[in-house]
């Protein structure tokens, strides 16, 4: 019985990992890889690391942390030496010039361990941890950026006459092994990053970053095409794709790209100068005739940039460089830009991808800007006329659940909790007309009370109704209904969930006008499932009484997948711009007021933009009504803005 627990829970992981995204790596090999690449690193670890401890309750219940600090630390310092073949810490002195910069921040970490009673006993233990790397070039391009999840299974011994449990430490120091063991792999096998060597070593240096990097950000990489402003929705132009092999008498370009601010403070203002510097190199065996880099985007920004910038011939395995001067012209509000670089060359060339780049630009410099992410846990003033008396709001967000085998949902607590002060503050709903539960307060019959009991007594002919909801939920694999997964919730019993069908009669039964549903949710398939079966969710339930759909959907995930999280905000990735959008960000056509259709193509640009620039990891956020359908729901006022 416990072989076959164990073995399912690593099942569970695994579908964790797989649809979240990340790279999973269990065993490791007897001996680990020497990769002993001519490169010298600054190998930066993130606070996350030095305050690194597992969360885990003990065999009375009490909650304690195990640090992992110390592990983990000696683990990077130990491998990253065998993979590069000089590497300094930071913070420390400087020792000369370095050939990158590998960032490190600790990610996802759990404990899957449940002790029933004290007794002099042994229990299985599962420690998950996940890590976010990259690897920035001494020019501030970043070669690889990866996430990863490792797990190690183990035992503890627990006694009858103590709460203390021994042997968690093993099994967090293996997980912590595996997954460095990992990051090694990743770094060590790269492609870029063994070019990089290969070109170190035969000489080709050129300027290196100084060894004393500032902690805070990758060095040398401002204003870079990795979307730590989240990037307003467009097209990136298309170009030809690059063949995996070379037709005869072809060759291939690939080219690097970084924007230098003349100030260096990572943004760009007007008058200010910059420049724009490339690296185009010769992949093939055949020359590259009329090779160009195109510029196009913001008015502000190429306007004053030459373009196309000509690079002429380049010789099979020629590395050209270029760097193209300009300055910014007007600009009349602070507002995100984008510079789009492109290659043009013969026919017989084969061309990479554009380049796209997001860039934060402003008046002048007196004037502050988000370069990263806004603080969206910063509730709005309330503006009187902005409230909705006739109105109500209920946030819930599930993220820890009763029973261990049930994988928790990062931040989503957390983001119930922001909504329901937004509910009150930027909708200007009334204070009494917000109901907030979370986790152990969100039990099934909590879900009942509030939806049957609690909003028929709020609601009316005239009201508006907004629920967001965050969390797991389960696709019935015979019906496509979707239902939430309460505190007390269990996948394998359907009786224990609540269904957006009961949700949706709920609303009719409460006689409201209308309704707006925000769903940040995590989807799996019911539990005994055909796998090789796979039903669509269905999200809407007409209501009894034929009357027309008075429901608005704004769905952050539409997939069977993990939603995902927004690290740099701090929130579920959907949600994150549902607060943001309602700040003011949503208010599309600048009219101070901000609808729901406005708010779900805001979102649903913002989630797509970001996604998209993680392969293999998109996710896809539905609005119902679509666009150009229930211009009554669509067009509902959610928050003025001035």
């Amino acid at each position: 019985m416990r072989q076959r627990s164990r073995s399912s829970l690593a099942f569970l992981l695994l579908a964790l990992c797989v649809s979240s995204g990340c790279q999973f790596f269990g065993q490791r090999g007897n001996l680990p890889t020497h990769y002993n690449l001519p490169l010298t690193v600054q190998l930066r670890m993130d606070q996350s690391i030095a305050a690194a401890s597992l969360d885990y309750r003990d065999a009375c219940g009490q909650a304690l942390a195990l640090p992992i600090r110390d592990g983990l630390e000696t683990q990077l310092k130990k491998r990253m030496g065998q993979v590069f073949e000089r590497v300094h810490l930071a913070p420390g002195p400087s020792t000369g010039a370095v050939d990158g910069v590998v960032d490190t921040a600790l990610g996802f970490r759990q404990v899957d361990l449940f002790i029933p009673r004290k007794a002099n006993k042994s229990y299985p233990a599962t420690v998950t941890l996940g890590m976010e790397f990259s690897y920035t070039d001494d020019r501030g391009a970043v070669l690889v950026s990866k996430k990863l999840q490792s797990a190690a299974t183990g035992e503890v011994e627990a006694r009858a006459e103590s709460c203390a449990i021994s042997g968690l430490d093993k099994v967090a120091e293996e997980a912590a092994a595996k997954l460095v063991e990992g990051m090694a792999q990743q770094l060590g096998t790269a492609t870029k990053i063994r070019e990089q060597a290969q070109f170190r070593k035969g000489g080709d240096r050129g300027p290196l970053l100084p060894a004393s990097v500032p902690p805070a950000a990758p060095a040398a990489a401002p204003l870079a095409a990795t979307p730590a402003v989240p990037p307003v929705a467009g097209s990136t132009p298309k170009a030809a794709a690059p063949a995996s092999v070379i037709p005869s008498g072809s060759t291939q370009l690939s080219f690097r790209t970084i924007i230098r601010d003349d100030n260096q403070n990572h943004v760009l203002e007007q008058r200010e100068s910059f420049s724009v510097e490339f690296e185009v190199k010769n992949e093939g065996a055949v020359v590259a005739e009329g090779v160009e880099v195109e510029l196009s985007g913001h008015a502000a920004i190429v306007g004053g940039l030459k373009s196309p910038v000509s690079l002429g011939t380049l010789q099979p395995g020629e590395v050209r460089r270029v760097a193209v001067d300009g300055k910014v012209g007007a600009v009349a509000d602070t507002e995100q830009a984008e510079l789009i670089c492109a290659l043009r060359a013969s026919a017989n060339v084969l061309l990479p991808s554009a380049k796209k780049f997001f860039v934060a630009i402003r008046p002048d410099a007196g004037a502050a800007v988000e370069v990263l992410s806004v603080d969206v846990d910063q509730l709005p003033s309330r503006n009187g006329k902005s409230a909705q008396p006739n109105s109500v709001g209920i946030a819930i967000g599930v993220g820890a659940f009763r029973d261990p085998a049930v994988p928790a949902v990062r931040f989503a607590a957390h983001d119930a909790e922001v909504m329901g002060g937004y509910f009150k503050t930027a909708l200007g709903v009334p204070p009494q007309k917000v109901k907030v539960l979370s986790d152990a307060k969100a039990l099934k019959d909590d879900l009942i009370e509030v939806f049957e009991q609690w909003l028929p007594k709020q609601g009316g002919p005239q009201a508006t109704v907004y629920i967001y909801l965050s969390g797991r939920a389960v696709v019935d694999q015979e019906t496509g209904v979707v239902s939430l997964l309460p505190y007390d919730g269990t996948r394998a019993a359907a009786s224990r969930t609540f269904s957006l069908a009961r949700l949706q009669r709920a609303l009719t039964k409460a006689s409201v006008k209308q309704a707006v549903l925000m769903l940040d949710l995590s989807l799996e398939p019911s539990s005994g499932s055909d796998p090789g079966r796979v039903v669509p969710p269905r999200w809407t339930q007409q209501d009894s009484g034929g009357e027309p759909d008075r429901t608005m959907l704004m769905i952050g995930n539409s997939g069977m997948q993990e939603a995902q999280a927004f690290q740099p905000g701090q929130h579920g990735l959907f949600t994150y711009f549902l607060l943001k959008g309602l700040r003011g960000a949503a208010d599309l056509d600048k009219s101070g007021n901000v609808l729901t259709g406005e708010l779900c193509a805001y979102v649903h640009g913002q989630v797509s933009a970001v996604t998209q620039t993680q392969a293999g990891n998109p996710q896809q956020t539905i609005c119902l009504p679509a666009a150009g359908e229930g211009a009554s729901l669509r067009g509902i006022s959610v928050t003025k803005t001035r």
